[in-house]
């Protein structure tokens, strides 16, 4: 298992769960028979050999003296992953966000594949596939591109070629046999460390020349963020907010200021968190910090296997009280931000975590969970937000047509909420993640993100 892949299993604790979440809405209106459990095996059944993660579970290392590896399963059985919900009757659209924030407060079962899936039917007549992944298998980006497999681009398509021969699942290896495996694998990442270390000594110190570059013009980033209600100690409960806005809405947004839409995603969400604050008694007196991952892959990786992400810190402006200023400032800010993340390179996080110790890693995360450190000192950061390119055409699954897809990262310990978007053909899907006992109504952060689209585009009407 690479760095940063077990990273995300040694950094979790009973409250912070490091698997990412995912509501996939489907139209069954034009799809023979609708749209039962029985399809969705069928189809997950004929094309996941398209996604070799979801038959692979992790085997650890002896006493933890190595990363763990990555199995094909001898017990894996799709029937184990992908269950009809344990609802009664159909659900609303707030019964389905309750029942997806359920999902995402329990942690998955590491002696399977990490991951599983709940259909559940919607009183709408759609139904709602809600899937739960863990972090170390893939990352956001790989994952939606993995995912996809199960997509057609028209609801009477005629399915994927079969796979070149049978699935061979693993024998899992003696105890001496990992010993060894382990022991070999560790002495070689030592012979890495030198030049690891001086690749993340040449990124420390550019970012450190880029930072007082711009600390000197008046551009640099806060070595800290502020406190807000919202960042503290995690609890195990999760809340969900699901909602959406018209893409060409925020395409409009992005032309008329000259931005991007990351910048509109950015700018909204700090709107909806603005007026959130002064709800609740005012706005800190520093901007707020969001960590935006960006992933690191290239053109030439081997699709979906690994992590490889990095983040960039942005500060998300408050004020003034015009939107639209608020806008272009945070268009400066992501480019300076950039500039930072850049400076670090892409791949110095991953090299770096590649030479952590599982067990002190394991015990650092769960001593600072336990004993709730993040109440105690000024956050790093305020929320994560994140922007998952989607798929810019309708999509069928087993004939039903896709309606609405809705990423959502976890929460990380310090702070309280993670904003996730995907575009797709028609339009912009938000979901929120909060735990509840710091971010007290993740439905109002959700209508506020649409308010704030809203708010930007009649600006741009009436310029």
């Amino acid at each position: 298992m690479a760095g940063m892949d077990a990273a995300f299993l040694y950094m979790e604790t009973p409250s912070m769960h490091l698997h990412v979440v995912g509501v996939l809405v489907l139209d069954p209106g034009d799809a023979p028979d609708g749209f039962t459990l029985g399809k969705l095996t069928r189809v997950l059944s004929e094309r996941i050999h398209l996604i070799p993660p979801l038959r692979r579970r992790l085997l650890p290392a002896p006493a933890g003296i190595d990363h763990p590896l990555w199995i094909e399963d001898p017990d894996f059985d799709l029937a184990d992953h992908v269950r009809q919900a344990p609802v009664t009757g159909p659900l609303s659209w707030a019964g389905l966000e309750r029942f997806t924030g359920d999902v995402a407060g329990r942690p998955l079962d590491r002696s399977r594949p990490l991951w599983e899936m709940w259909l559940v039917d919607l009183a709408d007549g759609t139904v709602a596939l809600v899937t739960k992944l863990h972090h170390s298998m893939m990352d956001g980006g790989a994952g939606a591109d993995l995912m996809a497999s199960i997509f057609d681009l028209g609801p009477d398509a005629d399915g994927v070629a079969p796979p070149d021969g049978p699935w061979e699942p693993d024998t899992v290896p003696s105890t001496s046999r990992q010993v060894a495996g382990s022991v070999t694998s560790l002495m070689a990442r030592q012979r890495q460390v030198p030049a690891a270390l001086a690749h993340s000594v040449s990124g420390v110190v550019g970012t450190a020349r880029t930072w007082l570059g711009q600390r000197r013009s008046g551009d640099a980033l806060p070595l800290t963020a502020p406190a807000t209600s919202f960042n503290g100690s995690l609890t195990p409960r999760r809340s969900v907010s699901l909602t959406k806005v018209d893409l060409d809405t925020v395409l409009g947004i992005r032309r008329a200021f000259g931005t991007t839409v990351n910048d509109v995603v950015l700018a909204a969400s700090a709107t909806a968190l603005r007026n959130y604050l002064l709800d609740r008694g005012g706005l800190p007196p520093r901007d707020l910090v969001a960590a935006v991952p960006v992933s690191a892959h290239r053109d030439n990786d081997d699709p979906g296997l690994v992590n490889k992400v990095s983040n960039m810190m942005v500060p998300l402006p408050l004020r003034p009280d015009d939107p639209g200023q608020r806008l272009v400032a945070v268009h400066a800010n992501t480019t300076s931000s950039k500039a930072l993340q850049s400076a670090f390179g892409p791949d110095s996080l991953q090299q770096l975590t590649g030479f952590t110790l599982p067990p002190v890693m394991t015990a650092a995360a769960r001593l600072y969970s336990g004993l709730g450190l993040a109440r105690f000192h000024p956050p790093v950061l305020n929320l994560v937000i994140s922007n998952v390119p989607g798929p810019p055409l309708d999509l069928y699954c087993a004939g039903a047509r896709v309606t609405g897809i809705f990423p959502m990262g976890p929460v990380m310990e310090g702070s309280g909420v993670n904003i996730t978007v995907l575009s797709e053909a028609r339009h912009l899907n938000v979901g929120i993640m909060a735990c509840p006992d710091l971010l007290d109504d993740v439905d109002e952060l959700g209508r506020g993100f649409v308010a704030a689209v809203d708010e930007l585009a009649g600006l741009v009407a009436r310029s």
